[in-house]
């Protein structure tokens, strides 16, 4: 997008698109404000929309591929090596120019918006019609997860497409937020300005769900039919944990800590036994550690999505990896090495086998958005220069649930720390989209693994040129 374009016009897109979410919500389609308001005459209509917007986050275009094991994990280094007919080479050489991944850009920033305009629809309706329509608790539930999920969406877009805060965050213009249904251009923000509605919608969701969410100890009495499985929801210690995740993006340790402390002192979320990780049969092994995700998507066809991407045996789609820089990077003792990855002799070249999860139902169909580890990292992260003690003790409590059972040093300095850190995110979120966050977080000149300088250019992704068409 060139530089004087200071509004974008996406309102025309998304609004059009509006509701192509889930099979009840296909049947509907709306395209005015009468029917919209026709759909929402029910609570079972909110319902319906909440799950059509989980249903559409699913979408390869988005957290089903490219938001987590595809284009962004590859940014991030998680793969390499690929040859020009794999779909992801241009990524993995940040050309930004080349069109397949301008494709690829286009369509994971127009789902995205469009996805956040169907959450707006419900927002927009659910303030108007107020708890009376709602039974229970589930007034409070659905508007906590819906701003919540707004915020999601449009953090995600501000990590790929805005400057981060340690580069040019504080003056450089990245995107619009979308918190209205309509057609009117919205004024591009800052990053920091950006940051500070996505925590704002944040706070709205925390305000709305810690006192309602049965995944609450406290609020357990709240447990009902349509309140069940809360970690496949934004239940609120995903809220928390996004929290986490965002302050320290923007710079706040201190809020971050207190954000990942209270997930990790909730004690509502386990470990996963080494029993589930640690077995030979592959068809029963926990590849996903499913006792630690916080909030994951089900993806019912999971199999057919990841299966072209894990197996050699489908040409120029692998997403692997030298033997060798796995070798390297995991401890030969380490779960996620061992349990979690697999070597093919005839191509030699390693992979994940995380998402190949064609085996026990309980251990099927989850893609990981926020995991418990995530927050003693962060924990660790905001404790270094203060107390690194317990920064330590956090990053050695993970450590020990892969079997790497040699603490690290108490004395470690601060650098040393981050060291540890920057490893635990190469290892840990392999598969999740998470890496090439952490380093544009820190503004890291290179990339592990990488062979590429990385700068503004690169960390920032150009905005899709279809965004363009429709710019006022």
């Amino acid at each position: 997008m060139k530089a004087y374009r200071n509004y974008i016009h996406i309102g025309v897109v998304t609004y059009i698109l509006l509701f192509a979410s889930c099979d009840k919500w296909l049947d509907v389609a709306p395209q005015t404000q009468i029917e919209a308001e026709r759909v929402f005459e029910k609570e079972s209509g909110f319902q319906d929309a909440l799950t059509g917007v989980y249903v559409k986050m699913t979408n390869e275009q988005l957290y089903g591929r490219e938001l987590t094991f595809g284009m962004v994990d590859g940014l991030g280094g998680q793969f390499n090596g690929q040859t020009s007919a794999n779909q992801y080479y241009s990524t993995v050489n940040y050309d930004y120019d080349e069109e397949n991944f301008i494709s690829k850009s286009g369509d994971l920033f127009e789902n995205s918006y469009n996805t956040i305009a169907n959450i707006n629809t419900l927002i927009d309706q659910i303030n108007e019609k107020g708890s009376g329509l709602f039974s229970g608790v589930n007034y409070h539930v659905i508007r906590g997860e819906a701003y919540g999920l707004r915020a999601l969406l449009h953090f995600d877009l501000v990590r790929l497409y805005g400057s981060s805060i340690a580069s040019n965050g504080e003056t450089e213009l990245a995107l619009p937020y979308m918190d209205a249904v309509g057609t009117v251009p919205k004024e591009r923000l800052t990053t920091r300005a950006f940051l500070n509605r996505v925590i704002a919608d944040l706070d709205i969701a925390t305000e709305e769900l810690r006192g309602y969410d049965p995944i609450v100890p406290t609020n357990a009495a709240n447990a009902s039919v349509y309140l069940r499985d809360r970690t496949f929801k934004l239940n609120y210690y995903a809220v928390r944990a996004l929290q986490a995740r965002v302050l320290l993006y923007a710079g706040d340790k201190v809020g971050a800590l207190a954000a990942a402390r209270e997930v990790i002192e909730s004690n509502v979320f386990g470990w996963t036994p080494s029993s589930e990780i640690a077995t030979f049969d592959e068809s029963n092994r926990n590849k996903i550690f499913t006792q630690e995700l916080i909030f994951c998507l089900n993806i019912s066809n999971m199999a057919t999505v990841t299966s072209p991407f894990y197996d050699p045996e489908v040409s120029g789609n692998l997403l692997a990896r030298s033997p060798y820089e796995y070798e390297s990077l995991f401890d030969p003792v380490d779960y996620r090495f061992v349990y979690l990855t697999r070597f093919n002799e005839s191509i030699w070249r390693r992979y994940s086998t995380k998402l190949i999860q064609n085996g026990s139902t309980a251990f099927s169909n989850r893609m990981p958005i926020l995991r418990k580890s995530e927050l003693y990292y962060i924990a660790a992260e905001c404790l270094s220069d203060t107390d690194p003690t317990a920064s330590v003790a956090y990053l050695d409590e993970v450590r020990r649930h892969r079997n790497l059972l040699d603490e690290l040093s108490p004395t470690l300095t601060s650098d040393q720390i981050e060291a540890q850190i920057r490893l635990e995110y190469r290892r840990e979120f392999i598969g999740e989209g998470q890496l090439f966050y952490y380093y544009k977080r820190k503004n890291a000149s290179q990339i592990d693994g990488v062979y590429v300088t990385m700068n503004e250019e690169t960390y920032v992704l150009p905005l899709p040129d279809r965004e363009i068409f429709y710019g006022q």
